[in-house]
């Protein structure tokens, strides 16, 4: 879920890559800006050593404990499933140690 969010969320051909965030009071201390620039290597790695400048676009909340629905769409009509929130690029600079993303939205430029 987290990866169709993030990759509807590029305008310009680039790996796009969601990447969780640890966001315990006692977690990394990384924003989302500083997850998408350290994580820089092992995003080129994933794609086969291309790509070259990575940046964060985006962050998103995806919501824990939402009921999974019957695969017959008429017993799950009308109930509410999953749940997200989208922060824009204003979610790369969410602070750190918070749990207000829970994912980051990476794009590796090739």
């Amino acid at each position: 879920m987290a990866q169709s969010i993030c990759t509807a969320a590029t305008n310009q051909p680039s790996f796009i890559f969601a990447i969780r965030r640890d966001c315990r009071s006692n977690g990394d201390g990384l924003t989302c800006n500083a997850m998408c620039t350290s994580r820089r290597a092992a995003m080129i790695a994933a794609v086969g050593n291309q790509g070259s400048t990575s940046a964060c676009i985006d962050a998103i909340t995806l919501y824990k404990n939402r009921p999974v629905l019957s695969p017959d769409h008429q017993a799950g009509a009308g109930k509410i499933g999953l749940a997200a929130y989208h922060y824009f690029s204003g979610g790369c600079t969410w602070r750190a140690n918070h749990c207000g993303p829970n994912y980051c939205c990476c794009r590796l430029l090739p």
